[in-house]
């Protein structure tokens, strides 16, 4: 009963030791990927397939057993740094970095950007603020050491394109609305576009877009070289899309099979279907290195041999190294090691760089000596395949020497030839010239028999000899006129290219002009604009010291605001103002107690009514004061610290008669509105004395009582002494206070 179990029990032992085998294998690389999604944009329209590609991208990658897979959706700008600047230290410690995108690209000036959810591009000089570079997210997957893909479903018809201005004067490209090629700057790299280089791609009808539907179906089948995988991509996305779109990878790996999941060690025969379909895509290729990658996805089988027979076929004669080509694997029974399964996978490589990097990473196991002696058959190989190509390169030289030997031998003999007919050309003209002179001596002997027919030759021989010159002549001629229209060829040709080169530098100047002005304009509008909101700003200045007045510190800060003013169409408004400014303080000047305005208008109205005689100059002096004081006291007012106001100045305007009575000096006696001088006395004299104060006490009853019409003095008597006149043509004289130092006698006027 145990031995019919054992051949069961060995099967299922070689199964799970096979299924250990490809678990390891699968562990034995780490493989990570970033994926984003964007649908759900802000300022553009939405699209309902990039956030549903995303998730399931996602998921497939999980499914194939990667480690980490991030996952964005709908991600901004800050976000979506944020992760690439995260991945590029998860894929630093990773051997295979994957990073997906879907959703809007574009390209700018012959850069290529994707488009966060929340980005704001109103002109191209925003791309740099609100886009994400394609090379940020390219260089993120740079740490992978084995294989770093990036696979971009960005090609859409991008409505960011239409409404973009386009600002940059020093733009050589315009915006497209698909992404520019662009060629991995690092090794073991490949860009995967859903469309060609500045073509854009369809979102689709249904769940998935046709490159995502393609992608999630081809790229994670076990053991299916990359190259291959988008091979099929391709194929099934110009089918859906009857040729209108067609993905495209740029990039280079090395040799042998690079698979994002690695085969299980129990080989699985793949549909004859996908093996026909690989080696004709394959077939399209032609190269060597494309037939290994076929070899190394289908190592065993009829297409293999026909694939080993391609190779032979393109490789050089005698250098067919058949330790290079995939082998079908050996079975094994012992479980590999980590070395042992890297050997196997780097052992019939044809780069040396893989076979270095096994080294540097094992450089104590004794695989190193096979790894070293490949390397070594591989330079051997290199070197014979640069002596080969120096070889042909010599066979080459020499045919082309002997080619221009037989050039200049088949010229040589041609110039023989030509020497040949030459020689029996002149051999025949002298034979002719032999016969000729024989005829003549012919002729010459039967002189007299044939006189006639001797002329009528020689005749004949002139005339030849004329058409001859006149054969030359014309020859000559015509020789001459084709090198006259070869050097009127050459040199219209010299002036039309000279004619160019003047149009052209012209052009060049004119453009170069044309930048010159447009640049200068746009000074000159920027200058305006700025000039325009400082004026602006200053005109709100302006109104605000206006709005606040000339009191307090109006004036003050108006002439400082005029000092920095830099707006030239303020200027008169600012000078009005300060104008107006000064004109309100000389007003309220003019007003305070004191002021000389008002002192003026005291003294006037003081001179007016008799009260004050001297210099009206504004100033408040002694005379003044004194006016002042007489004027109160009469009044019947306080004298002590007397005060000029405008209420004072009026009351004095309303007076319209003298005030302040005239008074007389020592000596003189006022008689009317005359001061004379005293007589002296006499009896005669004493008696018209007392008659005279007699009158002058009967005028001063009547002018108490008439106040308002004082009279006029008598005249005196012819033999009365002189009489000193108190000016009263005017009423706005008045007489002095008492001169030469007498006491001045004090006389009751009239206006109280």
């Amino acid at each position: 009963m145990l031995k019919r179990f054992v051949p069961l029990l060995a099967a299922i032992g070689g199964f799970l030791l096979a299924m250990m085998l490809a678990t390891n294998a699968a562990r034995a690389e780490k493989r990570v990927a970033l994926v984003v999604g964007n649908s759900n944009y802000q300022t553009v329209p939405q699209l309902p397939n990039p956030s549903r590609d995303a998730t399931a991208v996602a998921k497939m990658f999980r499914d194939a057993g990667f480690d980490t897979v991030d996952t964005l959706i709908n991600v901004g700008n800050l976000e979506f740094k944020r992760a690439i600047r995260k991945f590029e230290t998860i894929a630093d410690q990773a051997d295979i970095a994957v990073v997906y995108y879907a959703g809007h690209g574009l390209e700018i000036s012959g850069v290529n950007y994707l488009i966060p959810v929340d980005a704001r591009l109103a002109s191209d000089r925003d791309s740099e603020d609100e886009a994400i570079p394609l090379e940020r997210l390219v260089s993120s997957a740079d740490g992978a050491k084995r294989l770093r893909l990036i696979v971009l479903d960005a090609c859409r018809d991008n409505p960011f394109v239409k409404s973009m201005r386009r600002e940059r004067k020093t733009a050589t490209r315009a915006v497209s609305a698909g992404l520019g090629k662009v060629e991995p700057t690092s090794t073991d790299t490949l860009i995967a576009y859903a469309a060609k280089a500045g073509s854009t791609a369809d979102d689709g009808d249904g769940q998935h877009s046709p490159f995502t539907a393609a992608v999630l179906k081809n790229l994670t089948v076990p053991g299916l070289d990359v190259r291959l995988a988008f091979g099929r991509v391709r194929d099934e996305v110009l089918k859906v899309t009857d040729n209108r779109q067609e993905p495209f990878v740029y990039g280079a790996l090395g040799g042998g099979n690079i698979a994002l999941v690695p085969a299980p060690t129990v080989a699985r025969e793949a549909p004859t279907s996908d093996i026909k379909a690989d080696y004709e895509l394959v077939q399209q290729i032609g190269t060597k290195r494309a037939w290994e990658v076929f070899l190394g996805t289908h190592p065993t089988g009829f297409y293999a041999d026909l694939a080993r027979a391609q190779i032979e076929a393109l490789s050089p004669k005698g250098n067919v190294n058949l330790a290079a080509l995939p082998q079908p694997p050996t079975p094994s029974r012992e479980v590999p090691t980590r070395e042992s399964l890297e050997w196997d996978r780097v052992k019939d490589a044809t780069d040396p760089a893989a076979l270095q990097r096994f080294i540097r990473r094992f450089p104590d196991s004794p695989l190193t000596v096979n790894a070293q002696q490949r390397i070594d058959v591989l330079k051997k190989a290199a070197e014979e395949r640069a002596a080969q190509a120096r070889a042909e390169r010599e066979a080459a030289r020499k045919a082309a020497e002997e080619a221009r030997r037989q050039a200049e031998a088949l010229k040589a003999e041609q110039a023989a030839a030509r020497k040949r007919e030459e020689d029996e050309r002149r051999a025949r003209a002298a034979e002719a010239a032999e016969k000729a002179r024989a005829a003549e001596a012919e002729r010459k002997a039967a002189e007299a028999k044939q006189k006639a027919e001797q002329a009528e030759k020689d005749r004949a021989a002139a005339d030849a000899a004329a058409q001859r010159a006149a054969i030359e002549r014309q020859a000559k001629a015509a020789e001459a006129a084709e090198r006259a229209k070869a050097a009127a060829a050459e040199r219209k040709a010299i002036e039309e290219k000279r004619k160019a080169e003047q149009e052209a530098a012209e052009a060049r100047a004119a453009s170069e002009k044309q930048s010159r002005e447009a640049e200068e304009a746009r000074r000159k509008a920027e200058l305006a604009v700025a000039k325009e909101v400082a004026c602006k700003d200053e005109q709100g200045k302006l109104e605000q010291i206006i709005a606040k007045g000339s009191e307090g510190s109006g004036i003050d800060d108006l002439k400082t605001f005029a000092k920095a003013l830099k707006c030239d169409r303020l200027g008169g408004a600012v000078v009005a103002a300060l104008n107006n400014f000064e004109a309100e303080a000389a007003k309220r000047a003019a007003k305070q107690p004191n002021s000389p305005e008002l002192v003026r208008s005291a003294q006037t109205e003081l001179v007016r009514l008799g009260c004050f005689s001297g210099k009206v100059d504004g100033t408040l002096n002694a005379p003044t004061s004194a006016a002042l004081g007489r004027y109160m006291s009469i009044g019947g007012q306080p004298t002590a610290n007397i005060s000029v106001t405008s209420q004072l100045v009026a009351e004095l305007a309303k007076h319209t008669t003298r005030v302040c009575p005239i008074e007389c000096k020592s000596g003189e006696t006022l008689k009317g509105e005359t001061c004379v001088a005293d007589e002296k006395k006499t009896p005669a004299t004493a008696s018209r004395k007392n008659e005279d104060e007699e009158a002058a006490r009967s005028r001063r009853k009547q002018t108490s009582r008439q106040p308002e019409e004082p009279r006029r003095a008598r005249p005196a008597p012819s033999p009365e002494p002189r009489v000193r006149q108190q000016a009263v043509a005017r009423p706005s004289i008045v007489s002095g206070g008492g001169g030469g130092g007498g006491r001045a006698q004090a006389i009751i006027g009239v206006g109280f």
